[in-house]
């Protein structure tokens, strides 16, 4: 009891809520404090001062409900703040510029701007799209539109590897690693002390003596919880070179909302890693907060490195704002040693990582997933921890499975967080009203992120049906077409399925009516979480 309270007193989120509610308290003061002042400067009394107040109050309110509307993002998240607003109007208003204003800064556009283009392609490789005209069109629509929205180009020679776990992924990753001769980047959400961490640290210092170039980005909100706020200071003394993503400040700032929640190594430019797995323990099954924790990873050797390269160099430099952006692409002389050659490297179908940014209006995992609903004839089959999904995705479901396309989705029955588990829950009703087919995995807690299309098409990478990853976080997927690990793919779906128990129309209704009622009214505040 006592060292669990201990934990919370010394956690770094405990104490950004603090901070969080101190700054209202103290605009809350601010208010009480020009009342005061008004009252003495031109002697009102209670009453005058509370009607000037409430007027006030509908003006302020109105004006932000004025700017809800005339947002450029979508319906559902505008009626979620629009009632906020309404019950809540002077709390309403501050978190709402807290939280929910997501609009990017100028500011921010004209600083990655320079990076977008450094990192753009805008024009799919012409050997591959001229393979893949004659072979597939869809296919080749899916991978120029992830170039052009992306920046990152799609690649042959690259061999893939697809793990269905955390702890498969493991000891491959710390092989890699120790094989390190001139550079390893990483770039995660959460990293948090432990035995995987830990191992992967031992090697990085000896790694960073040996004269390797040793990079590390790390969300500061994601990793609050486990890191103390010096922790990039320890990795530094070991020799690494440390970025820590976005450092919280208790302020009404829209940066807040930000987050980088990629999940990139790099090892030499010829290996990568990428998936769901975040560098933890409970992404290895060591510990069990939430029951057995599924997840993947997938490794790539060849030039398909190459994107995963792009991705985090373009981050490394966007954040340092150093001089290196004023170079005008990443394939410049200065950066080849960051891209060598893999020719040799066999072909396994073609490979295309690519990263979503919330710094423009191009919602690209959003669209992506929708590019593979469209396009699938067969079967599309789902695996999400969170299903908060907006009328445009729920239709597109509904779509393909009124077509006869065996959509299937897999979501935990074991919630990390209760709130938005219900809230998934409450996209089932429709879903299952119309052909799609949910199943919830029972041993545990589904984290993993993937789409697996008619036995051709896939995607994984750290991109949530939720609405932060879909448009307010930095994230980053991978889309294989052809390749042999989507065949792994889709037995490690169909092997969840037997160990997971479908939730049919029928069995949804046999949940009480009031279970279902707060559902419904959570789904009204869905987009929020």
């Amino acid at each position: 009891m006592f060292s669990k309270i201990r934990n919370i007193l010394t956690s770094r989120i405990f104490w950004i809520g603090i901070l969080l509610l101190l700054e209202i308290g103290l605009i809350v003061l601010f208010v009480f404090a020009i009342a005061g002042s008004m009252k003495d400067t031109f002697h009102l009394n209670d009453n005058q001062v509370a009607i000037i107040f409430i007027v006030a109050l509908f003006i302020i309110s109105g004006l932000v409900v004025i700017y809800i509307v005339n947002s450029h993002v979508k319906m559902a998240y505008k009626v979620a703040w629009l009632v906020v607003v309404a019950l809540l109007p002077l709390v309403g208003c501050f978190f709402y510029l807290l939280f929910g204003n997501k609009k990017v800064t100028n500011r921010q556009r004209r600083k990655a701007k320079p990076i977008i283009e450094l990192l753009g392609v805008n024009k799919t490789n012409p050997v591959i799209a001229k393979e893949l005209k004659a072979e597939n069109l869809d296919a080749l629509k899916m991978v120029d539109y992830i170039t052009s929205a992306s920046g990152t180009n799609v690649y042959k020679h690259t061999k893939t590897q697809y793990y269905p776990s955390g702890e498969a992924a493991f000891p491959v990753m710390l092989k890699e690693l120790k094989k390190a001769k001139h550079f390893i980047f990483i770039e995660y959400f959460i990293i948090s002390p432990g035995i995987f961490w830990n191992a992967i640290l031992d090697v990085l210092k000896k790694k960073a003596q040996a004269g390797v170039d040793v990079r590390i980005i790390y969300d500061d909100v994601g990793s609050a919880k486990y890191l103390p706020s010096s922790y990039a200071k320890k990795l530094q003394s070991y020799g690494l070179k440390v970025l820590v993503f976005n450092k919280f400040k208790p302020l009404l700032d829209v940066k807040l909302n930000n987050r980088d929640h990629r999940k990139i190594m790099v090892i030499d430019g010829v290996v990568g890693f990428s998936g769901g797995i975040n560098l933890a323990d409970e992404y290895i099954n060591k510990i069990h907060p939430f029951g057995y924790w599924k997840d993947n990873a997938i490794k790539l050797e060849g030039e398909g490195v190459h994107g995963l390269t792009s991705l985090f160099l373009s981050q490394w430099i966007l954040t340092f704002n150093t001089k290196e952006n004023k170079l005008v692409r990443l394939t410049d002389k200065a950066y080849q040693k960051y891209f060598p050659s893999s020719l040799n490297t066999p072909s396994d179908g073609y490979v295309q990582p690519y990263g979503d940014l919330p710094y423009d209006t191009e919602s690209v995992g959003e669209r992506v997933y929708l590019n593979l609903i469209a396009r699938a004839k067969k079967y599309i089959y789902i695996s999400t921890p969170y299903l908060i999904i907006d009328d445009e995705i729920v239709n597109a479901l509904i779509n393909a499975a009124k077509q006869g396309i065996d959509v299937r989705i897999l979501t935990p029955s074991h919630p990390d967080k209760k709130t938005i588990f219900m809230i998934t829950r409450s996209h089932y009703r429709l879903l299952l009203a119309n052909g799609v087919k949910i199943y919830e995995y029972k041993p545990g807690f589904v984290h993993m992120k993937m789409f697996v299309v008619d036995d051709i098409y896939a995607v994984v990478g750290t991109i949530n049906l939720d609405y932060r990853s879909l448009y307010l976080h930095l994230e980053n997927a991978t889309f294989f077409y052809k390749s042999s690990c989507i065949s792994a793919m889709k037995k490690d779906f169909m092997y969840c399925l037997k160990d997971g128990h479908e939730i049919t129309y029928k069995a949804y209704h046999n949940y009480a009516a009031p279970r279902r009622f707060v559902w419904s009214l959570l789904r009204l505040f869905a987009p929020l979480f």
